[in-house]
């Protein structure tokens, strides 16, 4: 059974925010998304709801490359009626593509450290929904969230997120994955024509969120300029892209030709095959050996 650690050896205690713990995309059909995750070659959970939420979701788990796993989450409306946070809104004005950023964290110090910077947010608040750890059984996955105010957190929203329960989450069935991911590299984000990163994520990049830990474990977060980001996606098809670094990259293209899919290899930034956004929930997927 792999299970993630909260007493990482490069993590202090007083961290408030230890790094990315997964990135979300928008997606306006949740069984079709889940399908076409599945060509690309990962293994899904299954779909499960929110209790008291009207969004469900499927999720590809990875190990991550610090070993204390990170995952994909696909979300989908199942009932606007009941409530979505914004996710119904979202996919009509926006489309499909990311949503937003989790970090992993320790919700109340996560909480304080906003207070202490300036940064409003929700308060603590629970989430739960059940995941079938063997086929035929279920169980409860718990966490506590912190959301702060978008505003600071532009251009792509964040929150935090920490497990109650990761030993279901990161059930061993779900991180082995037939295009060999191990864990996500890196999030890469085009900024708008004259925008400049919200003070959210200058407080994030510079220290002030994650007490004294000396780096952030896990994927790195990139942000790209229009004449940056169009050396790499000279077609421009989304503003996003999740790089994922697997274990074999010859293995990993031989997966993609097989698979039928649109893909082709990077030309600049990480060595390796990009999927265009239409076969990957709205956002470009990058899968690199991590060169």
């Amino acid at each position: 059974m792999f299970s993630v650690v909260t007493d990482h050896p490069d993590v202090p205690g007083d961290a408030p925010i230890i790094g990315l713990d997964h990135v979300i995309l928008a997606v306006s059909d949740l069984e079709a998304a889940q399908a076409k995750a599945r060509e690309l070659g990962f293994t899904t959970t299954d779909i499960t709801a929110h209790v008291g939420w009207g969004t469900a979701n499927t999720c590809v788990m990875f190990r991550g490359l610090d070993d204390q796993g990170d995952y994909l989450e696909i979300l989908g409306v199942r009932d606007a009626s009941i409530g979505t946070n914004g996710l119904d809104d979202h996919l009509a004005e926006q489309g499909e593509g990311l949503l937003s950023l989790a970090l992993k964290g320790r919700a109340e110090l996560a909480a304080a450290a906003f207070d202490e910077n300036g940064l409003a947010h929700l308060g603590i608040e629970n989430l739960h929904r059940n995941v079938e750890v063997v086929p035929g059984m279920s169980q409860r996955a718990s966490f506590k969230l912190v959301r702060p105010q978008r505003g600071p957190f532009s251009p792509v929203p964040l929150f935090v997120c920490e497990h109650l329960t990761p030993q279901a989450v990161w059930a061993d069935r779900f991180v082995h994955h037939e295009n060999g991911t191990l864990g996500i590299r890196a999030v890469q984000m085009r900024m708008a024509d004259g925008s400049t990163l919200g003070e959210g994520y200058e407080a994030l990049l510079t220290g002030k969120l994650t007490g004294s830990i000396a780096k952030p474990i896990g994927a790195d977060l990139e942000f790209y300029s229009a004449e940056d980001w169009a050396q790499i996606y000279p077609d421009a098809e989304a503003h996003e892209a999740i790089v994922y670094q697997v274990e074999d990259l010859t293995k990993t293209g031989e997966f993609l030709a097989n698979s039928g899919l649109a893909f082709r290899p990077a030309m600049a930034g990480y060595r390796g095959y990009i999927v265009y956004p239409g076969d990957a929930g709205g956002a470009y997927a990058v899968f690199t050996d991590g060169t």
